[in-house]
């Protein structure tokens, strides 16, 4: 009975170092993050031209600070990366470019443990997309501005107490004058400053 009694303290008093490990790991506020991410977007047209599905590709850098307990401010830039191309007719070809654009978020998290936590995000995006048609009679290319209010939630992983790594998927609304449907899958690299 006394060494069940012992281990009983033993794992009492690992699990209050894990209580103070995730005390000291938990955000404060006014905590600053800076972070890097790559994001894949899918960009499916669903008007009745049925042009395919557009995957380009970005490169982004943000700050993001805690407001308030268990929610952050987020603010990014984002540039493009890679293109995405597809054939419309064995003559012609259609190729996207998500530009470049800022956006921010509201971004309310939940620990799950001292180093994984879940979070959702609510926010608006602004960017530029180029869409370029290429056909046998020459290239047509337009520049498209957008504002979308957006939506996602995401998985967080703290690997010590800077740095962290995290993947999200986004929704972005979208309105009724518009016949593509966009969603963002992305991860990231940030440090605690």
């Amino acid at each position: 009975m006394l060494a069940t009694c012992r281990k009983g303290l033993r794992f009492s008093a690992a699990l209050a170092a894990v209580h103070l490990c995730a005390y000291a790991l938990a955000d404060e506020v006014g905590d600053v993050y800076g972070g890097i991410s790559y994001s894949q977007t899918t960009a499916k047209d669903e008007s009745s031209r049925n042009l395919g599905t557009y995957k380009p590709t970005t490169l982004g850098v943000g700050l993001s600070v805690v407001a308030a307990p268990n929610l952050a401010l987020d603010g990014y830039v984002f540039a493009a990366l890679d293109d995405s191309t597809r054939a419309l007719t064995a003559t012609s070809s259609m190729t996207v470019n998500a530009q470049e654009g800022y956006g921010f978020n509201l971004r309310p998290y939940v620990s799950l443990s001292p180093t994984w936590s879940v979070y959702a995000k609510l926010g608006r995006q602004y960017g530029t997309q180029e869409t370029t048609i290429r056909r046998i009679a020459g290239t047509i290319t337009t520049s498209t501005n957008y504002a979308h209010t957006i939506y996602g939630v995401g998985l967080s992983h703290n690997l010590d107490a800077r740095w962290g790594v995290g993947a999200d998927y986004t929704r972005a609304k979208r309105i009724p004058s518009e016949q593509t449907s966009t969603s963002l899958i992305s991860i990231g690299l940030r440090y605690k400053f």
